[in-house]
């Protein structure tokens, strides 16, 4: 399951930093290409609640096969694509696939571990995902940069056979836990607390990955860096978002998750900003590739923070109904990146600065939408001091003693 979830993640981010090949080989603009993954981001966002309601009632492991058959044949399609829009067809495949895998995987992950294990089987299959930051999208773009962005996607393919193959043989028949109606996550949507939280995350998630999408493109104008050596920034950031994402859980044992999310959404302003000075003032030299190299570390420090905080706030929002209201967030993340692949595609002729300004701007406005709704979180207020009663003149009977 966990290298399930690894291809998947692979897939769904890789893309970016193969973006300029993809968009070469296909004859059409970067902007063009970059809308690539608002398809894959929107038809997740759009179908994986409609698919659990669907499956609902199938057997986990049957609907793990379904989406991983699924996602093969889409990266198959990709490898042999001869146009744009097969592509884009294999892109709304892949995300269907996507969709329909990570929730069972983390369902039939918490069904078949132990109660005092479960949070450990959570961590290793949706583990897969934060691991192909780290491991899979470097190593993807480094094939893609080096051999081609076809054989790139081949071997994800390859991966999801693997994994399917290792569902088969080894996974048990995995009865569903029942099915929430498409009516019942709406209402969930307006639970208080909840709309300003999921607005937020997809703010952000848009300015996130407004850059990110192009992060290649803008790392090559601006510090001059080409092909295979492109990968050691997809390698820095990945494995920072990795220290970041181990980090906020400390972090929100030990402080109010709405401060946390504050700090991550300023820190996200600062480090946009400073992209957008490097891109005014870089000249492709040495030290500009090391300035690119260390903004690209804190953004990846900075960048996954603010979400797990998020989630928590949508946990004590919600109480019972949690779960139903964590697929929105998914949800919600997956609508950012929608919208960062539109903004981008638009923004990406006018020249590496005007993504990273775009990118800071979001950050702000996600900032100021969190602060408005969680003012309460930031800055409780203090009860009054209750005035110390008077000494009582009557004398203590013994059940008064005893009450004392």
């Amino acid at each position: 399951m966990a290298l399930g979830t690894f291809a998947l993640g692979t897939d769904a981010f890789v893309i970016s930093g193969v973006l300029s090949k993809v968009g070469n080989s296909l004859n059409v603009s970067l902007g063009t290409a970059g809308l690539l993954i608002t398809v894959f981001s929107g038809v997740y966002a759009v179908s994986a609640p409609v698919s659990a309601v669907l499956t609902g009632n199938m057997c986990r492991k049957r609907v793990m096969q379904l989406a991983l058959l699924i996602f093969v044949v889409a990266n198959v399609l990709a490898v042999f694509a001869p146009d744009y829009a097969i592509m884009v067809a294999a892109r709304v495949l892949a995300a269907v696939g996507a969709g329909l895998y990570t929730p069972s995987a983390a369902a039939a992950a918490a069904g078949i571990a132990k109660p005092e294990e479960r949070g450990r089987a959570l961590t290793l299959v949706l583990g897969g995902l934060t691991v192909a930051n780290a491991v899979g999208v470097p190593l993807g773009t480094f094939i893609g940069q080096a051999v081609s962005w076809r054989v790139t996607f081949a071997i994800v393919a390859a991966l999801g056979v693997i994994a399917y193959a290792g569902l088969t043989r080894s996974l048990d028949e995995i009865p569903s836990t029942g099915v929430v109606s498409l009516r019942d996550r709406i209402s969930a949507a307006a639970i208080k607390g909840v709309p300003s939280t999921l607005l937020s995350v997809i703010i952000a998630i848009c300015g996130v990955f407004t850059l990110y999408i192009y992060l290649a493109w803008f790392i090559g104008r601006v510090g001059g860096l080409t092909g295979a050596a492109i990968t050691i920034i997809y390698l820095i950031f990945g494995v920072t978002a990795v220290v970041c994402n181990f980090s906020a859980g400390w972090l929100i044992d030990h402080m109010a998750p709405a401060r946390i999310a504050a700090l991550a959404f300023a820190g996200l302003v600062v480090v946009h900003v400073a992209f957008a000075l490097t891109a005014w003032a870089g000249d492709g030299s040495t030290w500009t590739v090391y300035v690119l190299a260390l903004l690209v570390a804190l953004w990846g420090l900075t960048s996954w923070l603010f979400y797990p905080a998020q989630q928590k706030r949508l946990v004590l929002a919600a109480g019972s109904r949690a779960p139903v209201v964590l697929s929105l967030g998914a949800s919600s993340l997956y609508a950012g990146q929608a919208l960062a692949g539109v903004l981008g595609g638009a923004l990406v002729k006018h020249g590496p600065a005007s993504l990273a300004i775009a990118a800071a701007a979001c950050a702000l406005i996600a900032l100021a939408v969190h602060l408005a709704a969680s003012a309460r979180e930031l800055f409780p207020a203090r009860e009054p001091a209750l005035p110390e009663p008077a000494p009582s003149t009557v004398p203590a009977t013994p059940s008064t003693r005893s009450s004392v």
